[in-house]
């Protein structure tokens, strides 16, 4: 598979500030794996690499938080 365990589809963002996007994580298997975790949103666009920048290059960290439920 493409990308790192954790990565999910990029989040589109409307002109509002609003993102409503149904995501398809293939990798997960039920939502109880997501409690405890956290999530990190990126400004940038991920190429799915580690090449030429670490981490898919997705630039500077935006917003990030834990997943309590």
């Amino acid at each position: 598979d493409k990308g790192h365990l954790g990565d999910l589809p990029g989040l589109v963002v409307n002109a509002d500030g609003t993102a409503t996007y149904p995501l398809l994580a293939p990798r997960l298997k039920s939502l109880s794996e997501l409690k405890g975790h956290s999530l990190m949103i990126h400004k940038g666009g991920d190429n799915y690499s580690d090449k030429p920048a670490p981490l898919g290059g997705g630039g500077a960290r935006f917003a990030c938080g834990v997943i309590e439920k």
